[in-house]
């Protein structure tokens, strides 16, 4: 795989958790029964991968403003609409990761409080973040090689490993119903 396809894959599977999670928060509130174990499987994956996502989209917009030339200003606007929604991005994760070890810990947030903040933080990452990506390939294809790529995904192998076991843990709490990896890889249309 190319550094960019390794990109992709990662964002894939990101996506299908986030799906899982999603339709499991639906299905738990109507069962009423306890999803704690499949909640913070997903949270851990989530929070794992939305910060690995800000860390490449800022190492990505870092390099592009260093390139474009300034005279390219409505480019460099997009360029820092991309790092503000990054900050936004941040800022939706670190309050989400509260939740999470409140919840854990038992700390403050019961089952319900938890699935609002869990809600609240999807509602942020799909319809503010997600409904207004960057639209910076134009730059991307030309100004990006492998080696930039490579750069910006930064994979090792101590996080394929993780984020396998991160993945694994979302199967296994799930069950086949709930399975990440049954869920679509593609993002959702006319999102809010």
């Amino acid at each position: 795989m190319t550094p960019l396809e390794e990109l992709r894959w990662e964002r894939r599977r990101k996506l299908q958790v986030r799906e899982a999670f999603s339709v499991g928060l639906q299905r738990h509130q109507r069962d009423a029964d306890d999803a704690s174990v499949f909640y913070l499987a997903c949270a851990d994956y989530l929070l794992q991968g939305q910060r690995r996502l800000v860390d490449q989209d800022k190492r990505l917009a870092e390099m592009l403003k260093a390139r474009v030339p300034a005279a390219q200003t409505e480019d460099h606007r997009l360029i820092d609409a991309l790092f503000d929604r990054l900050r936004q991005a941040q800022d939706a994760t670190d309050a989400f990761a509260v939740a999470v070890d409140a919840y854990r810990t038992g700390s403050g947030t019961d089952h319900e409080a938890f699935e609002a903040a869990a809600g609240e933080y999807l509602h942020v990452i799909v319809n503010v973040l997600g409904a207004r990506s960057h639209s910076l390939r134009h730059l991307t294809t030309v100004l990006f090689s492998v080696e930039d790529w490579a750069h910006i995904v930064a994979r090792t192998p101590e996080f394929v490993d993780e984020e396998q076991c991160l993945f694994t843990a979302v199967q296994r709490a799930g069950g086949e119903a709930l399975d990440p990896a049954s869920f679509s890889a593609t993002r959702p249309t006319g999102a809010d």
